[in-house]
């Protein structure tokens, strides 16, 4: 305890460390009073692992015909080292809650359905069926759980294939996620 000098009325200031974030001031009479002191709440620790990746598509890749799992082959991103740019599969490298986010670019006149897997089993969908005279684009987004050693991947549905997926300077056809913490 520390009397403060400067203060009226013989009010004496106290600063209890066992109680973090309260300032006490006691007057002679015996009457309390606290004051919240304005707290941070700290920066996640630097030992906080980050897990992400960014992958699309170097070229156009013509139409698939049944179920095919997606390469994204440039690798942008890959926070984390489970995504495999050569497969197109995203191995969990641990057990969370993901945000998987993929989009598709196709020519007019076409149709393509494709699915967002985990292991072997359907999460999330998109359906892109162009009008004559313009590309088209969409964009699926799913969050999920996963475990350690989890695929996750994109693949073509078994019908509604008929023409080739885009990726060039005109638009990217593309596949990302990352662990929410």
């Amino acid at each position: 305890m520390r009397e403060a000098s400067d203060c009226t009325h013989s009010t004496q200031l106290m600063v209890n460390t066992t109680e973090i974030g309260i300032i006490r001031l006691q007057s002679v009479t015996g009457e309390r009073l606290l004051l919240p002191i304005a707290t941070t709440t700290p920066y996640p620790s630097s030992a906080a692992k980050i897990v992400a990746f960014y992958a699309y598509m170097s070229a156009t890749i013509p139409s698939i015909t049944g179920q095919s799992t997606l390469v994204f082959d440039v690798s942008k991103t890959d926070d984390g080292n489970g995504y495999h740019p050569s497969t197109g599969v995203f191995i969990a490298p641990e057990t969370g809650v993901y945000v998987f986010t993929w989009t598709m670019r196709e020519a007019s006149n076409c149709r393509h359905s494709t699915q967002l897997m985990v292991n072997n089993a359907e999460i999330g969908i998109i359906h892109l069926h162009s009008v004559s005279g313009g590309d088209f684009v969409g964009t699926g987004v799913v969050v999920t759980h996963v475990n350690t050693g989890d695929d996750v991947y994109v693949r073509t549905h078994a019908s509604w294939n008929d023409c080739n997926i885009f990726s060039d300077i005109g638009g990217r056809s593309s596949f990302a996620g990352w662990k929410l913490s």
